[in-house]
């Protein structure tokens, strides 16, 4: 079983500095509705080339519009070494401030 973790739950993990919130949706999706300040965002059209830039000592909390993807990009995170943890209702149930490109 893979962890998992609601929108609703983002600020308080953010607040731990071993903890990064990677944002897996496309730019134009950003646009559209905004990110969650602090977020680190890599697109899961092109994930696999940011892989190897991410720290294994540090947990991900990953997000997506709805959390399918990011459930997507965890479980490939996690064959890959990586703790990663699903962010479940993704930005569609995030109800904290959002940030615009």
């Amino acid at each position: 079983m893979t962890d998992a973790i609601h929108a609703s739950e983002v600020h308080r993990v953010t607040q731990n500095p071993d903890n990064v919130l990677l944002d897996v949706r496309e730019r134009e999706e950003l646009e559209e509705t905004g990110f969650v300040p602090g977020a680190h965002h890599y697109p899961m059209s092109s994930f696999d080339s940011a892989l190897g830039n991410l720290d294994k000592d540090k947990k991900y909390y990953v997000m997506c519009r709805s959390g399918k993807r990011s459930a997507q990009v965890q479980n490939y995170m996690i064959d890959n070494g990586y703790d990663a943890v699903n962010v479940e209702g993704g930005i569609l149930d995030y109800d904290g401030p959002v940030n615009h490109i």
